[in-house]
């Protein structure tokens, strides 16, 4: 691959070749086992904004000044009931989507696609009647094109410093809403060429801890569905946005795995089977830690004052990407490997509640900051998923366990049921046991909704002022 990746011939064609896939792909060209993945990215999707409703800060800012700005009440924002365009509705549902840390991700593409696709496509969907065999088909078109760009250009996007899920998922956004909108193939990749204008997102708030990360996905969110509305209203955009000498791929990597792409794969073999579910609130580069701590827990019986102290051995990426020994708020607590470790080996959990009860025990602040020490592994590579965690309890005994990869990827992954009551632990955060449940069923039966954006408005409880339940 030449460093200058606009002038490889290989890229020849690539946005409209990836528009046309888009188009043409139907309902009935799905193998079953995708139809049945997409639906539990739906619903895993639903759960996070439900849950974030009642928890997620960031989130609440853009909701409080979106519903002063107003506008067409189009699209509802989960939890709330509040009605609002549908860009708007799809960007607010995002930022609740990003917020609790439980979204999927995908690997090597370092992209979280469900806090970006899910809520662009059912508010998408309520704009415009879709059915849920709609939604379905838009939302793989989606992934495929989002993770592919991403697993082509990183991890050199990420060493650059932006956040993959800003970059790259509007373009996934923009291919869901011209399919729901009915767009032809120009249309579409019109619908990327705008995607692609507007495409933005850094971690800067890695380097200062505050509630802005869910604000990326948020916004990219809006581009894409925004991209895919003007598209389909006649407003051109440049179609050759991905591959040509003024591209994304020129402004945004120094190179382009074009095997990544698998071109000749588009509706062959789809990369959403490679997209992996999050069982704790936390970033996804943490996880491997934190299952080993809560094995310890598990196993020993030993709590966080049992420790003398802990050492993670992680790849250098994961250390850069979650390395917290001080939390200033919830967010950061759930960014952070030290205290998600510091919380598995104390209470073997690290759902939701766990981290909001754990957050408020200053021993656990205490432990993060003096007990857990992160150690790059030079043979877990550049941002391997990999993990050693070896602990040193106060009574002389070392332990010591590895995982190659975290619980939940495809190669280690939940079962029907965990990724159930993964849901339902999400949704019950604001919802009584049997409304949870309904949604739940609904979202893994949604190719029999007629109008699949009915889904959001079954959040909302009484007054639309999402809280926090009693467990």
């Amino acid at each position: 691959m030449a460093k200058d990746a606009g002038l490889d011939q290989r890229l020849a064609g690539l946005t409209m070749r990836f528009a046309e896939f888009v188009t043409n792909l139907r309902y009935e060209d799905l193998p079953a086992e995708v139809v049945q993945k997409a639906k539990l990215h739906l619903r895993d999707g639903v759960g996070n904004q439900i849950a974030a409703s009642a928890i997620g800060e960031s989130a609440k800012h853009m909701i409080a000044l979106a519903g002063e700005w107003g506008g067409a009440p189009q699209s509802t924002v989960v939890g709330y009931g509040l009605k609002l365009p549908t860009p708007m509705a799809a960007m607010c549902n995002a930022m609740l989507g990003h917020g609790v840390e439980l979204d999927d991700a995908h690997g090597t593409g370092l992209v979280k696609s469900g806090s970006v696709l899910v809520p662009s496509a059912f508010a998408v969907a309520e704009q415009t009647g879709a059915s849920g065999k709609d939604v379905i088909t838009a939302v793989v078109a989606a992934y495929e094109i989002a993770i592919r760009i991403a697993k082509a250009i990183n991890p050199g996007h990420r060493q650059r410093g932006y956040h993959t899920t800003g970059t790259v998922s509007p373009f996934g956004a923009a291919a869901l809403t011209a399919k729901l909108m009915g767009c032809d193939a120009e249309k579409t990749a019109w619908a990327f060429g705008l995607a692609g204008m507007q495409s933005a997102g850094i971690q800067s708030y890695l380097a200062d801890p505050c509630l802005a990360k869910p604000f990326s996905p948020g916004k990219a969110a809006f581009n894409g569905v925004l991209a895919g509305i003007l598209a389909s209203r006649g407003l051109s955009g440049p179609r050759t946005v991905l591959e040509s000498h003024e591209g994304f791929f020129k402004a945004f990597t120094d190179q382009v795995r074009v095997d990544d792409l698998d071109i000749d794969g588009l509706g062959k073999r789809f990369c959403m089977m490679e997209v992996g579910f999050k069982p704790h609130a936390a970033c996804r580069y943490a996880h491997g830690p934190i299952d080993l701590a809560q094995a310890f827990h598990e196993e020993e019986g030993i709590t966080i004052d049992d420790v003398d102290h802990a050492v993670s051995h992680m790849s250098e990426l994961s250390i850069r990407q979650a390395s917290k020994p001080v939390c200033s708020n919830l967010n950061v607590a759930m960014g952070s490997t030290e205290f998600g470790v510091v919380l598995g080996l104390d209470r073997g959990v690290n759902g939701l509640r766990s981290y909001w009860d754990g957050y408020k025990d200053k021993r656990l602040h205490e432990a993060t900051a003096k007990k857990i020490k992160l150690v790059a592994e030079p043979e877990f590579g550049i941002g391997g998923r990999q993990a050693i965690l070896e602990v040193t309890l106060k009574d002389g005994r070392v332990l010591k366990r590895r995982q190659e990869e975290p619980k939940g990827e495809p190669s280690n992954p939940l079962t029907a049921q965990q990724l159930e009551q993964k849901f339902m632990d999400m949704a019950e955060i604001v919802l009584d046991e049997s409304e949870a449940a309904k949604i739940g069923a609904r979202l893994m039966e949604i190719e029999n909704e007629t109008k699949a954006g009915v889904i959001p408005a079954l959040t909302v409880v009484g007054s639309g002022k999402p809280v926090l339940r009693a467990a």
